[in-house]
């Protein structure tokens, strides 16, 4: 759902900023909750923004006419809205999200060391050197805003924009941009995922493999496009100390 309310062009603008618009507003559930961290990309404009512990995002530069925007979250059905906005206006919209329920394989929280456990088995592929592996301390020191900047660093990865405003991670050994890497959040193939749309800030650690043949065997399954390479996510515990 999108509500949308034109405000009118401020006065004493530049050219140049009158000739554009401005989008900001308010992402919630269903139950009227603000969703943090949505991603809403102005498809035309390629410009994105997320949105604060309020739901609130404000986009700039947004040409006028038909504004198309792209909304995606995690465990919430993406959308695609497109509404009228004149040059030099400022809309105000409000949007609102589906959740979307997805069948996970359970898992029993016992105790600290269970949840340790989950990154034995991260750190001991590491040390076979099969893949590319980053850790939390590589994404603190990068301090990336979006997940997908820590690709930029990692061999045969490529970062393929869309035509909404978005990046997506391909491994040049495929030699194709339609070929999507599959996914795993801590050990749970999921499906139509896209790196953003985790913040980086909810990540322990990720290993990456550009191809089926290095693939771990229990992520290797049928059905699945591997083939095309694997990312494997381990959500963030915190105060972990699972490293050996």
């Amino acid at each position: 759902m999108l509500v949308v309310t034109a405000l009118g062009a401020v006065p004493r603008l530049g050219f140049a900023q009158r000739t554009t618009s401005v989008v900001r507003g308010v992402v919630k559930d269903q139950s009227g909750a603000a969703i943090p961290d949505v991603e809403i990309a102005a498809v035309d404009a390629g410009r994105t923004a997320r949105t604060d512990t309020a739901g609130a995002f404000t986009l700039i530069g947004v040409p006028g006419g038909t504004a198309r925007l792209s909304v995606r979250r995690l465990a919430f059905e993406p959308l695609s809205l497109e509404f009228d906005l004149a040059a030099g206006d400022t809309a105000d919209v409000e949007i609102t999200l589906s959740v979307v329920a997805q069948k996970l394989t359970g898992v029993m929280v016992l105790a600290d060391a269970t949840r340790r456990s989950l990154l034995q088995g991260f750190y001991a592929r590491r040390k076979l050197g099969v893949g590319y592996f980053i850790t939390r301390a590589d994404i603190e020191r990068r301090r990336p805003i979006t997940l997908s900047e820590m690709m930029r660093t990692v061999p045969g990865a490529r970062l393929v924009p869309t035509n909404f405003g978005e990046s997506v991670l391909r491994f040049a050994r495929t030699g194709r941009s339609d070929c999507p890497p599959q996914y795993f959040i801590d050990g749970v193939q999921v499906w139509n995922f896209n790196l953003d749309d985790m913040p980086p800030g909810d990540v322990e650690a990720i290993e990456l493999y550009a191809g089926a043949a290095g693939v771990p065997p229990e992520y290797n399954r049928m059905r699945s496009n591997v083939i095309c390479g694997a990312v494997i996510i381990w959500s963030r515990i915190p105060d972990i100390d699972a490293k050996p």
